[in-house]
This record gives structure tokens, sequence and C-alpha cells, in this order.
């Protein structure tokens, strides 16, 4: 006998394993609550160190601050990219089905695409100059082994222009193409990660693949000054000093923070290439959630940490609370002369 239909209505499910779904672009309200909290912090900080870098650049640390405003400005680049993301999700909000195509045609996500690629890939480079003027500094004090200013400006320049070409070639094809001709493809947050054609695929592990490679000798180089600075101090049976302290502790804090943005990432690449299948609802999770984390991070480690920084800032704090105190004083005596004036008496300061 048959049975008589008990559904009257089927919905299909939202995919907890998405960063988007048919309603939205991005699944969760976690997900959005911290895509605009990343976002916003990654502006704000960023524009912090830039002011603060630009206003402090002189001309014998003219190499630090150069490398230190363009990795804010990298950086930021990411905060634009999480803002544009988060604010596309509210304008789409509920109705994002209808405007699927329309989204993902047009140049905003094109350019949405380009931030986050080029954002991560300076980021890394950028972060590569720091460690090796570090260990130039640190490992070889009594050698002429410096980056000058000519070069360092030379190498970023030659570095912006080179990603950005990389970055651009395949996106500037993506433009007004099918999902399966776009960098993209169906990836409503713009992320490059269309594994499916084979000259995409290839740029994806091209990137990944120098990334990864950039971050192993940024930690090798880091062990050695770490090495290094242990051995010196042994050699002269001196203890720690707050310098090297300070060094340390910013050393493993930069290695740490590094792992844990990029691991997840390069895990997934290995093990798709292991097992010859690509987990595609991991990869934009991963690279909303881990990769953004570092333009968050980095003006707190390389401005904010900085004890330059905090004693300024704790001086414009002073004055702030100075000035707040000469105005409650002005105003508590004018209510005072005010009140004699009315034939009141004076109240007695203490």
């Amino acid at each position: 006998c048959d049975a008589p239909p008990t559904t009257t209505l089927c919905e299909p499910l939202p995919d907890q394993f998405s960063i988007s779904t048919c309603s939205n672009i991005l699944s969760h309200d976690v997900l959005r609550i911290f895509v605009w909290i990343i976002g916003s912090l990654s502006i704000v900080g960023n524009i912090i160190s830039i002011v603060w870098h630009v206003k402090s650049f002189v001309k014998n640390n003219m190499v630090v601050q150069t490398l230190l405003i363009n990795l804010s400005f990298a950086d930021l680049i990411m905060g634009i990219y999480l803002i544009t993301i988060a604010v596309t999700d509210i304008y789409y909000f509920g109705i994002y089905a209808q405007y699927l195509e329309t989204w993902l045609h047009s140049v905003i996500c094109v350019m949405a695409s380009f931030l986050v690629a080029i954002s991560s890939l300076m980021s890394t480079f950028i972060l590569f100059l720091i460690t090796l003027d570090r260990y130039l500094f640190l490992v070889y004090p009594f050698e002429n082994y410096r980056l000058s200013y000519k070069l360092i400006t030379l190498v970023l320049i030659v570095l912006w222009t080179v990603s950005a070409t990389f970055t651009a070639l395949p996106l500037v094809y993506s433009y007004n193409q099918p999902a399966s001709y776009r960098l993209y493809g169906t990836n409503s947050a713009c992320l490059p990660g269309n594994t499916d054609n084979i000259y995409y695929l290839s740029w994806l592990l091209t990137y990944c693949g120098t990334t990864l490679l950039t971050w192993i000798f940024i930690a090798i180089m880091y062990i050695i000054i770490l090495v290094y600075l242990t051995k010196s101090r042994k050699q002269a049976k001196r203890e720690i000093s707050k310098f090297e302290k300070i060094v340390r502790a910013k050393m493993i804090t930069i290695v740490i923070t590094d792992l844990i943005c990029w691991m997840p990432l390069y895990v997934v690449l290995i093990q798709a290439t292991i097992e010859q299948e690509l987990d595609t609802h991991v990869l934009p999770f991963i690279a909303v959630l881990s990769l953004p984390l570092n333009s968050c991070i980095n003006p707190i480690i390389y401005t904010i940490y900085t004890t330059t920084f905090v004693n300024n800032a704790m001086l414009i704090i002073t004055k702030i609370r100075s000035c707040c105190s000469c105005c409650i004083l002005c105003s508590y005596e004018a209510n005072a002369n005010s009140d004699a004036c009315s034939g009141g008496k004076y109240p007695q300061l203490n």
C-alpha cells in the first residue's frame, strides 16, 4: 500500500560548512561579527600605524620605518577587503540568491579578490624583509651587512609591481566570465580558490608555495637569532638582558601568530596534494577566519607593542587627563563665582 506524503514543504537546510548560503554572503552571525571586528580593527590599527611611522620618520631609521609603513598599508588593504564583504552581505541580506551572478560579475567582487590576494602576498614578503633586517642587525652586529634605504625602496617597488601583476592577470581574465573561468569561481566572498580550472589551480599552488617558502625562511632566521643571542649570553657569562627578553617575546609571538594564521591553509593544501582532492568548504573558512588575523595582529606587534609608542601614548593620555581636570576645575570655579554673585557663599575647596 502507498502511504500518503507527510511532507508538504521542503526547504534545504543551511550548509553549516559553507561560508555562504542562498540567502546571505556570510552564512553565520558569528562569521559576520568576526568579519566586522577584524576588518574594523585592521583599518583602525593600520591607519594609526601608518600615521605614527610617517610622523616619526627619522633619517637614521629610514629602512625600518619604510618597511613598517608598507606592511601597515598591505594589512590595511586586508581590512578594506573584509569591510567590503561585510557591507555587501548587508546589502544583499536575505535576497542574495536573486543577485548571485550580478555580484560575482561585478567590478567590486573582482577588486575584492585582488585586494585579499595582494594583501596576504605583500604582507608575507615585507615580513621577510623585516626579519632579514633584524637578522643582519643582531647576528652580524659588527659587520657592514645592512639593508640600505635605496636598496629596500627598489626591492619594495619590484615586489609591489610583481605581486600586483601576478594577482591582476588571472582576475582580468576572470572579469564577466562564467564560474568555471573565474579565479574565485562561485565563492561569494570573492576568494581565489577555483580548483576545477587547471590554470587557476596552478596559480593557487604557486601562490601558496611561494608564501610557504617565505615563511620557512622567516622561521629559520628567527631560530638562528634566538640561538645566537643565547650563545652570546652564555659566552659572556651574563644574565639575560631586558632587551633580549623583549626580542625573544616578540619573535616567539610573531612565529606563533604566523603559524596560527597560515598553517591551516598549508595543511589543507598538503592534504589535497596527497589525497588528490581539495576540500572546497574548508578553504574559504580558512581564508576568511585565519589569514586576516595577521593584518590585525601586525600593527600591535610592530607599532603598538613598542616602548616608544607606549610612552608617547601614555604621555598623550596624561595630557588629556590634565586638560579634563583643568576643565572640571574651571567649571567648578565658574559655578562658585555664579553662586557668590547671586548672594551665595563660596564652597570650601579641600
